[in-house]
């Protein structure tokens, strides 16, 4: 056996052990799981075989329409709001001040802090007597005092904009490192030629922060997806399904009302959801990557 060969087969004897256990603990419950999503299963005994009921369920399900609306609603406000203000603070914090440090500082902190943590003190200062309507008490304010997190008009639109506390400073830190890996020749060189303001940013930045607005959409895109933390810890869902995302219907399907084969078949639209937006998302993206 020739050096080569014996190479070749040494490589695949070490990728057997993490591949048995890649298939152990992935494909195989993912088999699983695709098997349960068709089956009425409590969790305890044997399954069911019911076929596509849990599927057609999901429709009918006021808890996952509403929580993949919602979940569709935060992605849309992702991509249209959070990103446009995350790239404004990154360029605003390229730029050379006396304070940069600190300020970039105060932007990522956030994204350190425990999202549990940050949702009891936001939860507190939201409430109907919470510091939020207090300031807006102080300042003439009473008639737009609300009880946020309370009501169905204003409990989710709460979440979303609890979420740019810390989305916006961690995207924005993504674009800081694209706009700083981009060489400053290429500005030099345009300005001599006459480009400003503008003109620089749509022909230099843009294209050159396209690798980084690749991957900052498809965070924001599946992160909005998979949203969680927020809504089960302020809200549960409520009042209603106001505040309901797929993920949480998902979890509560589960562990609350122990239907397993009803919240398999909800995480398995979850996922085409992800996956068929993703593909979708980076496509595009990636094409204006070549294009721009």
């Amino acid at each position: 056996m020739n050096l080569k060969r014996r190479a070749y087969w040494a490589a695949i004897l070490f990728l057997i052990p993490a591949a048995a256990i890649f298939i152990l603990f992935f494909y195989v419950p993912f088999v699983q799981s695709i098997y349960y999503s068709f089956t009425d299963w409590s969790g305890m005994g044997e399954p069911t075989f019911i076929g596509f009921a849990n599927y057609a369920h999901i429709w009918k399900d006021p808890h996952m329409t509403d929580g993949l609306w919602n979940s569709l609603k935060m992605a849309a406000f992702g991509l249209v709001v959070q990103n446009p203000l995350a790239l404004l603070v990154a360029v605003l914090l390229n730029r050379q001040f006396r304070t940069r440090a600190f300020i970039r500082t105060a932007f990522y902190l956030p994204v350190i802090i425990s999202l549990v943590v940050a949702s009891v003190v936001w939860g507190q200062m939201l409430q109907y007597d919470g510091l939020i309507n207090e300031m807006l008490g102080r300042l003439g304010l009473e008639a737009i005092t609300e009880d946020w997190l309370g009501n169905v008009r204003t409990s989710f639109p709460a979440i979303i904009l609890l979420t740019q506390w810390q989305a916006i400073g961690y995207c924005a830190i993504i674009y800081l490192a694209g706009l700083q890996a981009i060489p400053q020749d290429m500005y030099e060189a345009a300005e001599i030629e006459g480009a400003r303001g503008w003109s620089l940013f749509r022909h230099i930045t843009l294209p050159m922060l396209m690798p980084a607005v690749t991957i900052v959409l498809f965070l924001t895109v599946v992160g909005a997806l998979k949203l969680f933390d927020l809504p089960y810890i302020l809200t549960n869902g409520g009042p209603g399904t106001s505040s309901y995302t797929l993920f949480l219907a998902v979890y509560n399907a589960a562990f609350r009302d122990n239907n397993y084969g009803y919240a398999t078949a909800g995480g398995i639209v979850l996922a085409i959801f992800i996956v068929v937006i993703s593909i979708a998302q980076l496509s595009a993206t990636r094409r204006k990557e070549v294009e721009l």
